[in-house]
């Protein structure tokens, strides 16, 4: 059995660690912690970062997700800060933001970094598209401003009017979580 600690305060991420994780020996326990985050382009070393810092600071193994949204229109912007705009930003700025542009594609790349005390982190990447709906859709449980204008590839509805077992597909669909199981399953 593998006890990992997810650092994360959000609710929604951790059931979907859980759901990923249900058929593997991993004991995956939660742990709000506050974790610097560099200042970087790319969603692997921000999480890279954070996991060693946290697995250094609690003296344990930790796992942790980061993820940019990475809108093709606006040369990637927010990438992965997509947390910090998102503070900022309102759906209608989103929407504002694309007025004049065609491309409305966005890739959403999840990282999923595991480090352990006094080790180097590592990392498992994937990704999933999507597109910027001409709309604001209802605020629903997932409460924030991308999700109200983000709508999933394959999906006619934007992340905040799909159920949440609908999300956990979708955002399990690249399988950060699982690639991380087989890692320690042959560890």
């Amino acid at each position: 059995m593998h006890n990992i600690i997810f650092i994360t305060g959000n609710e929604y991420k951790f059931e979907q660690a859980k759901a990923a994780l249900k058929d593997t020996d991993v004991l995956l326990t939660r742990q709000k912690l506050d974790t610097p985050e560099i200042q970087s382009t790319k969603v692997e070393e921000v999480a890279a970062f954070s996991s060693k810092w946290a697995s250094d600071k609690l003296n344990l193994p930790v796992v942790l997700t980061d993820s940019g949204y990475y809108f093709e229109a606006l040369n990637g912007f927010p990438g992965p800060y997509i947390k910090y705009i998102n503070q900022w930003f309102t759906a209608q700025d989103y929407l504002n933001l694309m007025v004049g542009k065609t491309n409305r594609k966005v890739v959403v790349t999840q990282c999923l970094s595991y480090c352990e005390p006094g080790k180097e982190p590592i990392n498992f990447s994937g990704s999933v598209e999507g597109t910027i709906a001409n709309y604001i859709g209802s605020a629903g449980e997932w409460k924030t401003p991308i999700n109200q204008v983000y709508i999933p590839k394959g999906y006619d509805k934007v992340v905040e009017e799909l159920p949440f077992e609908e999300m956990v597909k979708h955002w399990n669909g690249d399988t950060v979580w699982l690639q991380f199981a087989e890692y320690l399953k042959n560890k």
